[in-house]
């Protein structure tokens, strides 16, 4: 017999999965409401790279939504392993999707700029200061390798932060960041 878990119930053993994996990074896990009420948002400021926070909400989606076929591709049922003598439980989750998004602080965007200062093509450049603030009227280059990666398409600093943090863990940032708030 196979056991359903709710997308409600599904958002509570993502925030205890989040927040097992990644201790001091706080996660702002959310259902949708209306036609996507089977979705949930995920949201946290700098800490693990977007593809580290996937592979743990991947795990509980029911279903993936395929940009191919505009359909949905079942995830299957999951075996939960029992304890003691209990028998394992099949599962299914009910969440259809779960979409991530990642932000900067200037603590974030402070680390961009250290990036930027040692490991680029472009070392002189300044966009923001030492504690994350965007500078007035920096000039934006058309291209940068930074990082160990190419990028272009640059529009605004914040769009160049984004692009070189993309690969970054920026955990030690965040857990520095809570602490400080916490002895305040």
């Amino acid at each position: 017999m196979t056991d359903y878990i709710s997308t409600k119930d599904t958002a509570t053993l993502v925030r205890v999965a989040l927040k097992s994996a990644f201790p001091g990074v706080k996660f702002s896990v959310r259902m949708s409401t209306g036609t996507a009420s089977a979705w949930m948002r995920v949201r946290w400021s700098d800490g693990p790279t977007t593809r580290d926070v996937d592979a743990i909400t991947a795990r509980y989606e029911g279903r993936k939504f395929n940009s191919m076929t505009d359909g949905y591709d079942d995830a299957g049922s999951v075996l939960i392993a029992g304890e003691g003598n209990d028998m394992p439980r099949e599962i299914r989750y009910c969440c259809d999707g779960i979409n991530t998004q990642r932000d900067y602080t200037p603590a974030g965007f402070a680390v961009a700029q250290k990036i930027i200062s040692t490991d680029s093509d472009h070392k002189d450049l300044t966009i923001f200061s030492p504690e994350g603030e965007k500078i007035a009227g920096a000039i934006m280059p058309d291209s940068i390798h930074a990082n160990g990666h190419y990028h272009d398409y640059i529009y605004s600093p914040e769009d160049l932060a984004r692009v070189i943090l993309h690969h970054v863990n920026l955990c030690t940032v965040t857990t520095a960041s809570n602490e400080r708030k916490a002895k305040q």
